[in-house]
This record gives C-alpha cells, structure tokens and sequence, in this order.
C-alpha cells in the first residue's frame, strides 16, 4: 500500500513549503550564475536568515541614502509584527519599488514580483538575500503555493497591482493576485488564518521632480475573512469580489490628485497637444485637418484617471514639467509686450543697437565712477542717509548728502596728491563729479533702456526654448501613454 500522505493544513510539507525553509549554501552562487542569463520561471526559493535580510536592508538603506534618496513611512504601526499580512500596493510593480519597500519598513517582508524585472547578477543576489518571490504571468501557480506557505509561517507578504487587459477599471483586475492568495490561505483550515490586509500607498517621484522622497502610507488593516463574501456561489465568485473590494481601496489613494487639481491638470495637457498640432499645421498645412472640436482622447483620460491613483509620483513629475512650459510661455509673452511697449527709438533695431554700444563700451567709466565714490557710499550707507526721507526732512537729508560728497572728494583729492602730486590731483579732481554724473546715467541706461535691448535681443531665441520645453514634456506623456498601452494591449 502505498503511504498515506497528512491533510493538515498546519502540517503542510508541500515543495513549496521546502523550498521556503531549504537554503543550500554550495549550490547558491552557481544557481546565481546560471539565473543571471536566463528569466527565473519559478520562485526564488525564499531562505534568509534575519540576520541576512538586515544586513541588505542596511546596505540599500545607505545606497538610497547616497543617493539622495529618503524613504518616509506613515502609519508603520498598523503593520503588526506578530501576525500573518498581505500588503497590496497601489502601484505598478518594479524591482526598485520593492526595494523601497523593504528599506523603508522595519518588519522584514517577502515581494512577490515578476521574473522579467529581476535583471542581472546583482538583482538576482538581493532577491535571493532578500527572499523574493518571482513567477512568470503564464506559471504563477508554484509562486502562490510559496506564498501561502510564507502565509502560514506568519510572514508579511508584498503584492502589487497588475493591470489586466481583459478587465476594465473596477472590475477587480488590479488585485486579482492579492486576492487569489487571501481566499486560498482563508479557505483551507476552519477558522481560517487571520490574516490581515493591508493597502499601501506609493509614492515614488521620478523625472525632473524637486522632490526626492519616496513616501508609503499604510492603510487601516482589515481581516480577510471579513472581506470575503462567504454567500458567493463558487471559490471564483469570492475571489472576484474580494478583488474589486481591494481595487476600490487601491483607487483611494492618499497620495492622489484632487478632482479639481486633476481637471487642470488635462485641461493643461489639451492646451499643450493643441498647440503642438497648431504648430506642425503651420509647418506641414493640411487641408482636411483642423483645430476645431479637438479634445483629449477618452484614452488619455482614463490613463491620467487611472494613473491618479497607481502612479501619483508620475503625474507630479509631468504637471512640474507642464509648469516649466507654461512659466517659459509666460515670461515670453511678458517680454514681448514689454519690448513692444517700448516707447521712443528702443522700438527700433538701430535704437536698441546703440543702447546696447553704450552699455558695453560705457561699462569701464561706470566702474570707474563706482570706484571714486565708494568711500561716500560707505558713509552714506553707514549714516543711514541713503534710505528715502519724509517731505519735511528732504532738505537737510539731501544738505547732508552733498556734505559727505564733497568731503570725501576733498578727502580722495588729497590722498592722490599725497602719492603723484599736485600735478596728478589737478587732472583727478575734475573726473570725480564728471564720473559721478556718468554713473548716475548709466544706472539709469541698466533699468530702463538696456533691459529692454537685452530683452528684444532674447526674444529671438526664447521662443526656440518655449517649443524645447512643449516637446520635452510631450515626449514624457507620448512615452508614459505608449507603455500604458503596452500593459493593456490596446493600439495607442
């Protein structure tokens, strides 16, 4: 006869359960070799000891903090150390995502993530030391059975959001996975697992964005088995409706964009591909084509929907890159209406050209000038007397000015007929009130006239830069549409 294998759940012995405990130490780094060519098909099997796990964490703690990279953790205290969680993160997998994850929390946890985003030695190194779980979309059964062993061992399981091409928004598709792992570890013993739930938020900045902190938000935990509908018909029904409930958590992400600041946000981008379009009329004219009744695509939309609440970080980083164009737009149109406003021959090239002269070749007679009345500068400035007098003052304000003046060209006189005599005072003295003058005028010719020759001069090339910035961002949002696209298998 043959043996008789033991159906208790708590005494499961599966492979998986073998491959999580089972750590072969010679076989390792040829297991490393061989991986690092090839995508892994079957989960990593999971064995690391703590002491391993926070010597890594340690390590890519310092590589995030060289980096200039900080990690931020809210509400770490509903991630309860003692019992079974799975977290599922309301964000589009990536091997950098789940290294943020276990960086930033204390409790050591276990990333279930695909095979094709562990790339190279390295990656294959930390995944290993860090107990990672990898599949491939079309063999994922292996890597739930480790999962639900991990489960069972009371460990916190990481899960992130998969958009499904067969699924449409709030139809469960995001977090069919998480959800299939819940009913399966609930299901088996009576009682169930206790195992907690747990939705975290992401946030993680890329592009050209000031910030540089990554943020995780916690959510309240809540227990599987209340979430499960236990009248459902069949195991399929639960797992769908437990994965719409995790979808409707995922989507209130605290990180999202406001209605309002979201509407903006589209209203900006229509304006951006509206004049894109406008331009490329104006270069290549076409007939049929016109401007009238454009608008956003509803694929657009639902991209920047979708990505409100699975990517925030991104849809910062592009209204940053949108403000940049529209503050380069609007300094333009600024300097346009002022170099038009211009009264007198600035509107004029030749006016502007002599303006211009006078700047570069006046600028050694200026400082010149600067120079000769430091001194009564420093006084003035020390007395206080160059800040704005009232009315009834004015009079001996300006009587003392013009005392320091003079007394300080007395005093510059002398000391220059101390070193070259009386010959070089006499030529010194008459450039002192003649440089003066000189200066006087050309602070004028910096903050009226020359400003506005420089900024006709610049009107030439701002516009190139306006267009530099549209494409840049444009090319940002036709990248992140064509990926989007890529994960829904829809023509884009």
């Amino acid at each position: 006869m043959g043996e008789q294998r033991h159906a208790d759940p708590r005494a499961l012995r599966t492979r998986a359960a073998a491959r999580v405990m089972g750590w072969k130490r010679r076989s390792f780094w040829r297991e490393i070799r061989m991986e690092s060519s090839i995508v892994v098909s079957t989960p990593i099997p999971a064995p690391t000891t703590p002491g391993a796990y926070r010597f890594l964490r340690a390590v890519i703690r310092l590589w995030f903090t060289l980096t200039l990279r900080k990690i931020r953790v809210l509400h770490e205290a509903r991630l309860e150390a003692q019992e079974p969680a799975l977290l599922v993160v309301s964000h589009p997998e990536s091997f950098l995502d789940a290294l943020i994850l276990v960086a930033g929390l204390e409790r050591p946890v276990r990333c279930l993530i695909l095979a094709g985003l562990v790339k190279g030695p390295i990656q294959l190194l930390l995944a290993r030391g860090l107990g990672m779980i990898t599949f491939l979309p079309e063999n994922r059964q292996p890597a739930l059975e480790t999962c639900r062993a991990l489960l069972w061992q009371k460990a916190a399981l990481v899960t992130f959001v998969e958009p499904d091409p067969g699924q449409p928004v709030g139809g469960g598709g995001l977090a069919m996975t998480a959800a299939s792992i819940a009913a399966q570890a609930e299901s088996a013993p009576a009682g169930g697992l206790g195992l907690a739930l747990l939705t975290v938020h992401l946030f993680v900045p890329v592009g050209r964005t000031r910030t540089r902190e990554s943020l995780i938000d916690i959510d309240e935990p809540e227990l599987a088995r209340d979430c499960l509908a236990h009248d459902s018909e069949t195991e399929n029904d639960r797992v769908r409706e437990l994965a719409r409930y995790l979808e409707s958590k995922c989507q209130e992400n605290s990180f999202r964009l406001q209605p309002m600041a979201l509407g903006d946000f589209l209203v900006d981008l229509e304006q951006v591909f509206r004049e894109d379009l406008q331009e490329n009329l104006r270069l290549h004219p076409a007939p049929k084509q016109k401007l009238e009744g454009f608008e956003l695509s509803r694929f657009v939309v639902q991209w920047a929907e979708q990505m409100n609440y699975l990517h925030p970080g991104l849809l910062v980083s592009l209204r940053e890159s949108l403000a940049v164009w529209r503050e380069a737009s609007r300094r333009g149109a600024l300097h346009r209406l002022e170099v038009e406003g211009a009264g007198g021959w600035l509107r004029t090239p030749l006016g502007r050209a002599v303006v211009l002269l006078e700047t570069a070749a006046g600028a050694g007679v200026a400082v010149y000038g600067l120079a000769n009345h430091l001194l009564a500068a420093a006084v003035l400035y020390g007395t206080g007397l160059m800040k704005k007098s009232s009315d009834a003052d004015k009079t001996k304000t300006w009587v003392w000015r013009v005392v320091i003046v003079v007394g300080s060209y007395v005093a510059q006189v002398f000391l220059v007929a101390h070193f070259w005599g009386r010959r070089g005072a006499g030529y010194y003295l008459p450039t002192l009130p003649l440089s003066g003058l000189y200066l006087w005028r050309y602070a004028g010719l910096l903050r009226r006239q020359a400003r506005i020759a420089i900024r006709a001069l610049n009107l030439s090339w701002e516009p190139a830069a306006t267009t530099r910035f549209r494409k840049d961002f444009l090319h940002e949002i036709n990248r992140a549409l064509a990926r989007h696209a890529e994960i829904l298998g829809v023509p884009h």
